[in-house]
């Protein structure tokens, strides 16, 4: 059995996320679009280390602007 790192997992949150948004579901593409971004900081490849670390702290802060009781924390 493979193990797929970031760099393979990445692409497929933003591919589904895609076709949720397509098909006119935001709830579905959210979680899709939160799945997404909580792989970025692990991608080491397409990424500097400022942008991951701005992208773990938006994440941490805030939760993508997509959970709302991390930003009111």
């Amino acid at each position: 059995m493979a193990v797929l790192g970031a760099v393979h997992v990445g692409p497929a949150y933003r591919a589904l996320r895609k076709a949720f948004e397509d098909g006119k579901s935001k709830p579905g593409a959210a979680d899709f679009y939160y799945g997404e971004m909580e792989m970025r900081p692990h991608d080491r490849t397409g990424t500097t280390r400022p942008e991951r670390g701005l992208v773990h702290g938006f994440g941490t802060l805030s939760g993508y602007s997509l959970r709302a009781s991390r930003a009111l924390g």
